[in-house]
């Protein structure tokens, strides 16, 4: 509000303005808190220069949504300066302005007005003189033609006739946004009525027309009023209709957004299954590696053992030397030893029963042996804890040919002692120790050759489960490819699958919305083709109303005519019977006259009964005609209700088809 007064003040310092008082009261009431955005100066004598100064504060204004300069005694030049200010305002809804006498160039400024402005949705223009000059009531309804955002004109008392009344309804035409008009008390006449009629045939958003006052037929003040009706019916069909398609609209806004959303959490899930599966990869990769160094591993183990088994073979060839040197140092103890050769047999027995004995101890490690490669054939699913086992078989390998070894070691050198100390002891038995020694190198050489196969038994074993697990890795990695393959196949299948739904519920939702257009342009076509029929209708119906009317006054004028022959007749009559009296000698010439005009007479009774059944069966076809018309009306009603009935009846099966569609969608 300080806004607006500073402006006012500062164009009033401008342009040299006093500023009135009754304008700064009104200003100064805002500054209370009184009548705010309402801006009252009816009521008020204004001058040209005032009414400048204030429209170029409104064009600019954004405070005051209702102006009234009712009975403001307004000249040409103040309503060219109000109506330049309103052209450009932006803000203001409702502008009264009855009662300032406003004609000629004040109409032609109101009309551009409406023309340039785009906010105005009420405009009371009462108690002017609009329609005194018909060029600038023409320029007027222009404006209201081309404006596209008033909603209420009222423009009562404003000497509009009948030509005037035509070009509004010109104007009228070309309007799509006006819902109420009050011409009352103005001279529009029939002419003037059948033009505005004519306008409602086009324009279907007029919902409410004020005619009182204009001289118009009834006839005519009926058919208006039937259209209005039927424009409101039609405007409550229609807002129906679009709160409908703006509650659809919603809900497949609504549809999209979900299906988005559920297409955003399915590609978060495939992106999700991606990542895993690449870490899946990732841990794949990895255990192979392990393997294949554990792989790596065996090999160098394998290779330790093969240079271990040479190592011992080489001892073995030294061992033969050394029994090949035993054996010529035997052949010379024989000799001595065959005395001695029973002694020996008990120790031979008891070397046998030794044997036994170790023999049985190697059997029990075989089969210990065999029941750990069993073990490791029935662990091969998990591949760590089988390369564990089988280091620690390995190790144990080596520690059992370490302790092999060592024990031929200590064998060798306990027999060398007790070779020895049979030498010191036993000089004379050197024989017999010379067969006791072929016998144990026999054995040793046995006990050799048996670790030695024994060795060679396990190696075997150890390349078969090294091939074994090789192939296991190598099935392994061919089942990872393959499951790798396969969701990549899946993932790509569900993906399209997922898109060919979407493109199909798209293009099904999309033939519905182009089914629904066609039946709403269907639905359109028909109600504007009952709407022409009507008014085809109610235009045959007033004009057979007219024709019923003039057939009424013609046999009105007919019996006056009749009334007035009559009475020529009587006073006639009375002349002759005047004339008899006064003229017995022309008795005979005037009875000639007189049957020459009873015969006239009886000729012109006959043709006005003629005429008059001719009248009356006029009428009578008339009569049935307009009651054949009203029926006609009538089951046209009743067609336009049942349509009417089944179109909603149709709009609503499609409301619950859709949305028994929408809840039968299933969500993703």
């Amino acid at each position: 509000m300080e806004s607006f007064k500073h402006v006012f003040m500062r164009l009033c310092k401008e342009n040299h303005i006093e500023p009135q008082d009754c304008v700064l009261a009104q200003l100064k009431s805002f500054d209370s808190g009184k009548g705010k955005h309402v801006l009252d100066l009816s009521t008020n004598s204004l001058s040209a220069k005032t009414c400048h100064a204030l429209g170029k504060a409104i064009a600019t204004d954004k405070n005051f949504r209702e102006i009234k300069f009712a009975d403001c005694m307004l000249s040409e030049d103040g309503v060219k300066g109000l109506a330049y200010g309103f052209s450009t305002n932006n803000f203001c809804k409702k502008l009264d302005m009855k009662g300032n006498n406003i004609r000629g160039t004040g109409v032609d400024f109101l009309g551009k007005m409406l023309r340039h402005n785009h906010t105005l949705l009420s405009l009371c223009l009462e108690w002017n003189a609009l329609g005194m000059l018909d060029d600038s009531f023409a320029l007027f309804c222009e404006g209201v033609g081309s404006n596209d955002c008033l909603q209420a004109l009222d423009i009562r008392n404003n000497q509009i006739n009948h030509d005037g009344a035509a070009e509004l309804a010109a104007g009228l035409k070309r309007n799509s946004t006006l819902r109420s008009l009050d011409l009352r008390w103005n001279s529009i006449g029939l002419l003037g009525g059948r033009a505005l009629l004519e306008m409602l045939q086009t324009n279907k958003t007029l919902c409410r027309m004020e005619l009182a006052g204009n001289n118009i037929p009834v006839d005519i003040l009926k058919s208006i009023e039937t259209a209005i009706s039927q424009n409101e019916d039609r405007a409550l069909v229609t807002g129906e209709y679009s709160k409908k398609i703006t509650l659809m609209s919603k809900h497949m806004k609504q549809m999209e957004h979900d299906k988005s959303l559920q297409m955003g959490d399915l590609m978060d899930t495939i992106d999700k299954q991606e990542e895993l599966l690449r870490r899946s990869k990732r841990s794949a990769t990895d255990k192979i590696t392990n393997l294949q160094g554990a792989l790596e591993e065996r090999k160098s183990s394998f290779n330790s053992v093969a240079s271990k088994l040479a190592m011992t073979e080489s001892e073995l060839a030294l061992t033969e030397q050394k029994c090949n040197d035993y054996s010529m140092l035997i052949t010379k103890l024989k000799q001595e030893l065959s005395n001695k050769v029973g002694g020996h047999q008990e120790d031979l027995r008891r070397y046998q029963e030794d044997r036994a004995v170790t023999e049985a101890k190697l059997y029990k490690e075989v089969s210990v042996a065999h029941d750990k490669n069993i073990q490791l054939e029935t662990k091969l699913e998990d591949a760590e804890r089988k390369c564990r086992l089988q280091q620690d078989q390995i190790f144990e390998l080596r520690e059992q040919t370490t302790h092999l070894s060592a024990e031929i070691k200590l064998k060798g050198t306990h027999f060398d002692e007790r070779l020895q100390q049979e030498r010191i002891r036993h000089k004379d038995d050197l024989r017999d120790a010379e067969q006791i020694r072929q016998k144990e190198v026999a054995r040793v050489r046995q006990e050799a050759e048996e670790t030695e196969s024994a060795l060679r038994e396990r190696i075997q074993k150890l390349e078969m489960t090294r091939l074994s697990l090789e192939e296991e890795i190598s099935k392994h990695k061919n089942a990872n490819m393959n499951n790798k393959l396969h969701h990549e196949e899946q993932l790509s299948l569900a993906k399209q699958k997922l898109m060919s739904e979407e493109e199909l519920r798209q293009q099904h939702v999309e033939e519905k919305l182009k089914l629904e257009m066609h039946l709403k342009d269907e639905l359109q076509s028909r109600c504007n083709q009952m709407s022409g029929q009507a008014s085809e209708l109610q235009s045959k119906n007033s004009s057979l109303t007219m024709e019923l009317e003039l057939m009424k006054r013609r046999v009105e004028e007919l019996h006056q005519e009749l009334s007035d022959k009559n009475s020529m007749t009587l006073s006639e009559v009375g002349k002759v019977k005047i004339d008899l009296n006064q003229t017995i000698t022309k008795l005979d010439g005037e009875r000639k006259i007189q049957a020459e005009l009873r015969e006239q007479l009886g000729e012109a009774d006959r043709k006005m009964s003629e005429q008059l059944l001719r009248h009356r069966q006029l009428l009578e076809e008339k009569d049935l005609e307009t009651e054949d018309l009203k029926r006609r009306l009538k089951s046209r009603e009743a067609e336009l209700n049942g349509i009417r009935e089944e179109e909603s009846q149709r709009a609503q099966v499609l409301q619950n088809a859709i949305m028994n569609y929408v809840n039968k969608v299933p969500p993703h």
